[in-house]
């Protein structure tokens, strides 16, 4: 049988189950495996070098860049070992990976029952279904299956301990994440889950995740990240679960991730979620501008923004948004209107500062890839991505700028007021520029003294998605940020 070692690069500060769920499928059915997080324990080359096959999972952009990078220095320790890129991005980037041979295989969309067919092929074994495995010769569908599911194996992960925390005004908490759901019910055009789900859900069985939350409780955890793209898709089950886990375990905090439409639709139910213990939700703003939100589909407008913040502040539940801060849309003023809505919305807080460093990734196979909003001809690129180039070059510039600012202010842990003033500083001066006046929009730090400094509660590791790292050095020092 095939020596499996299963990798995890990059999950934004949490449990890798992108590993944790096939291995304990793998287990299941007979196959030994061992789980390597390189975000937590490093490049563990005593384990890779005697591995027959490796496993890399790339559940985002992030974690494909870096899986690269592991890919191609265990071909240097062990040329012989079989490497298999799975997950998110496999689907979306496979065909770059085969031919440029960091990858012997690929999987995507669902990956557990495809992963236990291929090691047991590697291994000898007769198999008849080879469905969602790339080869370079041999591109077959996604498997989007509905497999069986058990708990992730998490005893063969690191200890909570080494990962993201809640941060409160009353200090910090273990986090626990789990996963109700995969896919997502709908079809935002930037959205990387959108070309490989398409529309389509995946249900976790309740006792699978009540188990998994026994044992994350078992393991420290006082708070549950729900890490499904959409908590709110299937909301008899996901409320099913919270109103179990309330009641098993009743100290437990929680938080997930929903559209702001879901959040108008069930706005009634928000009074509940936040006595079962929700904290806050994290919500893909993305804009405010109505036109932008157009081109992604989001599904929602500037004024529903405003309507969902009041339904969450009258319940007391708070926000985390996300945006696509840089885009081939947003000009000048665009950017300078969404500086003025944050502000005027008390949101300073609810953003956290690598949002101004986002610039809107278009991966190969990305719904918004040829869209009329953006055509194939103003893409370009022979690598995994497709690239865009803004029409006003200046906007380049600023992203260089904020990218600067954002990673100083990482580096000095520096107050996020004081860097969203900053970034308000630079596009102000563009845009005073603009108009032809003097002034060049100088930071002044008096401006501080009318600002109430606020700590939401919100993870060490923030969420997002859909954009391109800000620098090699942000995307290396990533993977270990939440020790």
């Amino acid at each position: 049988m095939q020596r499996v070692v299963l990798v995890s690069t990059y999950e934004l500060g949490l449990q890798p189950l992108s590993i944790a769920s096939p291995a304990a499928r793998l287990i299941d059915n007979g196959i030994s495996v061992d789980l390597l997080d390189v975000a937590i324990e490093g490049l563990r080359e005593d384990i890779l070098k005697k591995a027959d096959f490796v496993g890399i999972s790339i559940p985002m952009h992030t974690a494909l860049r870096l899986g690269i990078n592991v890919a191609e220095r265990i071909k240097e320790l062990n040329p012989n070992t079989h490497i298999c890129f799975y997950g998110l991005y496999g689907s979306l980037s496979g065909q770059y990976l085969l031919e440029k041979g960091l990858a012997d295989s690929v999987i995507g969309g669902e990956y557990s029952y495809p992963l236990i067919n291929l090691v047991k092929k590697l291994s000898g074994e007769k198999v008849q279904d080879l469905s969602g495995i790339w080869t370079k010769n041999n591109y077959l569908s996604l498997y989007l299956g509905r497999p069986s599911y058990i708990p992730p194996a998490r005893h063969l992960l690191p200890p909570l301990t080494k990962y993201a925390r809640l941060i409160t005004a009353n200090g910090m908490k273990l986090v626990g994440n789990v996963e109700t759901t995969r896919g997502c019910a709908h079809t935002c055009l930037h959205c990387p889950i959108t070309p490989v789900y398409s529309g389509r859900l995946r249900i976790v069985p309740e006792n699978v995740v009540m188990e998994d939350i026994r044992n994350l409780v078992k393991l420290g955890a006082e708070h549950i990240t729900f890490i499904d793209p959409d908590f709110l898709n299937g909301i008899r089950h996901t409320l099913n679960i919270v109103r179990d886990m309330h009641e098993e375990f009743p100290a437990l905090t929680f938080d997930f991730t929903t559209k702001v439409e879901h959040v108008i639709e069930h706005q009634k139910l928000f009074p509940e979620l936040k006595s079962l213990g929700c904290l806050f939700i994290t919500s893909a703003f993305e804009s405010f501008n109505d036109e932008v939100l157009g081109f992604f589909k989001k599904g929602h407008t500037r004024k529903d923004i405003e309507l969902a913040l009041g339904i969450l502040r009258k319940t007391g539940i708070d926000v985390q948004a996300t945006l696509v801060f840089f885009n081939p849309w947003s000009s000048i003023d665009v950017l300078a209107d969404c500086l003025d809505f944050i502000e005027n919305n008390e949101l300073v807080y609810n953003i956290e500062p690598v949002q101004y460093a986002i610039r809107l990734l278009v991966p190969k196979g990305s719904s918004l890839a040829g869209t009329p909003q953006l055509p194939m001809d103003l893409l370009h690129g022979d690598g995994f991505n497709l690239n865009w180039t803004h029409p006003d070059r200046r906007i380049d510039k600023i992203y260089n700028e904020c990218c600067s600012i954002v990673e100083d202010a990482a580096r000095k842990s520096e107050d996020q007021l004081v860097t969203f003033l900053k970034i308000k500083t630079l596009i102000s001066k563009y845009k005073l520029k603009n108009e032809n006046e003097e002034n060049e929009g100088e930071f002044d730090p008096q401006v501080l003294r009318s600002y109430d400094k606020k700590t939401l509660p919100h993870l060490s590791e923030c969420w997002f998605c859909c954009a391109e790292p800000m620098s090699e050095q942000v995307l290396q020092s990533s993977v270990s940020s939440t020790t």
